[in-house]
């Protein structure tokens, strides 16, 4: 569907409420796979900038109020009234802005390993440098050069551990990905830029469930913030696990988004 000029991908599986999945940066819907939901129409989309939806050279889509409004619309294309939203790291931050502002269609969110952006300026104002320096790079040497890095990361370091195919598939994805929309994903709604949403969580009713992975500090500690600061959210912290937790520990994922889905489904 081509929203304001931008093309976006989106495949629809199975019969039943609507979830709609959000993947994370430099990942596409493909993440999604190996989750398998019976009694639930899955929405997987392919944000802006990844997968089969357009690659914009100009940095304005990207932004997220623009996005926001895209995604609002495509969900209106789709046909979906009232939805659920699952979003995975830069996908959950984006799922949140997306309660936040449209919160008498989202019917629940699943978070998984999601923050809700940096509120000290001077940490946002460093996170901005390191994203613009990030894009840059990017842009210069490739995305071999990306995957590589991005794979290197102490964030991912427990997703050494899954098994050859699994690791193929993530760098497969990652290795699609084209520099430019790459650089103005982080430069449009990366962590520098990305509104902090923490007064907003209070006040947001729907059903909320945080997952994280055990192995997972600093998402851990995030976790506890969510619930500090909206005591109705739900957290599950799945053992064994890093930051990935659906790709990592796809079993136990999978499970703790049924026990959810099904309590709001069916209250």
């Amino acid at each position: 569907m081509t929203i304001e000029g931008c093309r976006y991908y989106a495949e629809v599986k199975g019969s039943g409420p609507t979830l709609v999945c959000f993947h994370g940066f430099a990942e596409n819907s493909g993440t999604w796979e190996a989750l398998q939901l019976q009694d639930c129409q899955m929405v997987l989309v392919d944000l802006l900038g990844h997968g089969r939806s357009a690659k914009p050279r100009s940095l304005e889509p990207y932004e997220l109020p623009v996005l926001l409004g895209h995604l609002h619309e495509l969900m209106a294309e789709l046909g979906c009234t009232g939805y659920s939203l699952l979003g995975y790291s830069l996908g959950g931050r984006i799922a949140l802005a997306y309660g936040a502002a449209y919160p008498r269609e989202v019917q629940g969110l699943i978070l998984e390993s999601s923050a809700y952006g940096i509120g000290d300026e001077e940490q946002r104002a460093l996170r901005r440098e390191q994203d613009v320096r990030l894009a840059q790079e990017i842009l210069d040497r490739g995305i071999e050069w990306f995957a590589e890095h991005w794979s290197s990361l102490p964030l991912f370091a427990s997703q050494t551990r899954l098994p050859p195919e699994i690791r193929a598939k993530i760098r497969a994805r990652r290795l699609g990905n084209a520099p430019h929309a790459l650089a103005n994903t982080l430069l449009g709604s990366g962590q520098g830029v990305f509104p902090c949403l923490r007064e907003k969580i209070p006040a947001l009713s729907m059903p909320i469930l945080y997952i994280h992975g055990e192995q997972d500090e600093k998402y851990k500690g995030i976790g506890r913030e969510f619930m500090d600061l909206n005591p109705g959210i739900k957290r599950e912290m799945i053992p064994g696990a890093g930051h990935n937790v659906h790709l990592e520990k796809p079993a136990a994922f999978e499970k703790i988004v049924r026990s959810f889905l099904r309590e709001l489904f069916n209250p």
